[in-house]
């Protein structure tokens, strides 16, 4: 069971596309994680500076470093940035094997991401350098400054942008999560009514409503991918017997 897996892992990788994304993605469920041992880190790759009605984008990049900071402390995680540009997040191998470069130093079990189905050119970005970014880390004749690792689980989670196919194909269980995840996302500005879109009404609702189809009180949803990945990730593993008859 995914929601098994995810729990078991130790060391967790979320990569949003803006500062904000990562922790509404996956932040009940890194706090359950972290709760239980695991190392949860929040990569975002763009600070998110172009979204402030008012502020110039260095100085509201800057005030997310803050708010990041503050709400990773409530949800057990730590964060980093690559302070890539929003709205212009590049799409491309260099920006890759950055995150490649993450993924070989973390060495995170299980990696979380934005669904590809997004009408936001970020999104889908921060979508294709993760799927890259995980296929690079795991090569192991690509030569990077540390050896390879390959993820055993890749994870799409829900965001109100990337709704286009998004299917809820595994609802996991968040409930001890919500409270500090409130906590958290009120710490940026964007939570507190700096955009029209209502975040937090939109996202109390929607993990309610996911644990309602659970079980459980709250509960968040992700998207695999298919079973020819699972497969693939194999190919860079020790070969092992396959059982089939000769």
């Amino acid at each position: 069971m995914i929601e098994t897996q995810i729990y078991a892992a130790r060391r967790i990788l979320v990569v949003g596309a803006h500062a904000f994304d990562a922790e509404v993605i996956a932040g009940p469920m890194a706090f359950v994680a972290a709760a239980g041992g695991a190392e949860v880190t929040f990569l975002h790759l763009t600070m998110g500076e172009q979204g402030h009605r008012c502020l110039a984008p260095a100085l509201y990049a800057e005030q997310k470093r803050g708010e990041a900071g503050e709400a990773a402390a409530l949800l057990g995680a730590r964060w980093r940035g690559l302070d890539l540009p929003d709205a212009f997040l590049p799409d491309d191998e260099a920006t890759a094997l950055r995150v490649c470069d993450v993924i070989r130093e973390l060495r995170p079990e299980v990696v979380v991401t934005h669904w590809k189905g997004s009408w936001h050119k970020d999104h889908r970005a921060a979508c294709e350098l993760t799927k890259n970014g995980v296929f690079y880390a795991a090569l192991p004749t690509l030569e990077r400054a540390l050896p390879a690792h390959s993820p055993g689980l890749l994870l799409f989670g829900e965001n109100w942008e990337d709704d286009e196919g998004f299917e809820p194909q595994h609802l996991v269980d968040v409930t001890p999560g919500f409270a500090p995840w409130r906590a958290a996302a009120e710490k940026y500005e964007l939570a507190r009514g700096l955009s029209s879109f209502p975040y937090m009404d939109y996202y109390a609702s929607l993990y309610r409503l996911r644990g309602c189809l659970r079980g459980s009180t709250y509960a968040q949803a992700f998207m695999t991918m298919s079973h020819s990945w699972n497969a693939g990730a194999g190919l860079f593993m020790p070969p092992v017997g396959s059982g089939a008859q000769r």
